[in-house]
């Protein structure tokens, strides 16, 4: 019996250090598409998240380091680029793509970004 707890907590243990650890946010935005949302999430360590999500649960999640250069966001992609560019002017309220395939607009829920 003492074995089989001893076995139970560890693999408790080793379970637990196996979740995602939980990222600082310094930026989020978004904004309704017509068949889902489009999400920013940008991280306290530069890096990002821009998500296409539709009406299935899990989305397109486009990731890399982003950086702000006065009030432009420059998305330094890891993979492939989203339709929507990787140049973004930053106001008080919106996030503005303006190279891409279309002109994308996600709004400012949460904003902490200094610019370097």
């Amino acid at each position: 019996m003492k074995n089989l707890t001893i076995i139970l907590i560890l693999i408790l243990t080793l379970t637990s250090c196996n979740q995602k650890e939980q990222k600082e946010t310094i930026l989020l935005a978004d904004r309704e598409a017509p068949l889902g949302w489009v999400y920013l999430r940008v991280y306290k360590d530069k890096t990002f998240e821009f998500e296409s999500r539709g009406l299935e649960r899990r989305g397109d999640i486009y990731s890399g380091i982003v950086e702000l250069k006065n009030d432009t966001l420059y998305f330094h992609y890891s993979d492939s680029i989203p339709k929507a560019g990787n140049k973004a002017l930053l106001t008080k309220r919106f996030v503005s793509y303006f190279n891409g395939d279309y002109p994308e607009r996600l709004e400012i829920k949460k904003s902490e970004l200094k610019s370097d």
